[in-house]
């Protein structure tokens, strides 16, 4: 694997111009739970700026979308000789923030069903991990922003399942970045909520299964 390079002003304007791209541009593969490979003890320690990192999601249903952001709770990645190996970062399911509603009662009620045993039963599961196993550089012949593969394991409600997406990962010996875009399946982790996969002749309340996440993140040596 190449060693990961880093300009940090390009690799801002990327991001930004990737932040502007519409969902389902890079839906995850689905993997069964992957191993994550040994760490050396030499390894060096990445922790996540929840301050300057984001997490969004976006939804959708037949009438229309909602979108928001996840609190960040931790997180760390593992770099030995230039090379990301891996990492883990922790959201906090009681941090989820509606933003498309401006309204303050219909923002707490979405909220609150986000929050139910409907769809992520926070008060079971009040957190959710991304575990990253392994990174791959994509080929040189590679068309589009991103730059490298992704491999991971995603647990939300306590299932875990693999997963591999495409990313923007850049490192400098202080500091990493890394913006992805994907598009996930909710039924796979029992979101089961006006979903056409559990429940017939849902007409208009019908809720499409695929969920898009956006991952900016930022960690400092």
């Amino acid at each position: 694997m190449k060693k990961i390079k880093f300009i940090l002003p390009v690799l801002i304007a990327a991001v930004v111009m990737a932040s502007c791209a519409g969902p389902g541009e890079n839906r995850a593969e689905i993997l069964e739970r992957i191993e994550a490979g040994e760490i050396p003890e030499a390894v060096d320690v990445y922790r996540l700026d929840a301050e300057t990192s984001r997490v969004a999601w976006e939804g959708a249903n037949i009438r229309g979308t909602h979108d928001g952001i996840i609190g960040i709770k931790s997180g760390e990645f593992y770099v030995f000789e230039g090379e990301l190996l891996g990492g883990l970062v922790v959201m906090d399911m009681n941090q989820i923030v509606v933003l498309d509603i401006e309204d303050p009662s219909r923002n707490a009620r979405l909220r609150t069903h986000l929050e139910s045993d409907d769809f992520f039963s926070v008060e079971t599961y009040p957190t959710a991990e991304f575990e990253i196993t392994s990174v791959e550089e994509l080929p040189a012949d590679y068309e589009g922003d991103h730059t490298h593969r992704v491999f991971g394991n995603m647990t939300i409600k306590g299932i875990t399942h693999g997963i591999a997406f495409n990313a923007q990962i850049a490192l400098s010996e202080d500091r990493m970045v890394s913006f992805s875009d994907f598009d996930l399946d909710r039924s796979l982790w029992d979101v089961r909520f006006g979903s056409g996969r559990f429940f017939d002749n849902l007409g208009d309340n019908l809720i499409y299964d695929d969920f898009n996440l956006k991952l900016d993140l930022i960690a400092v040596k």
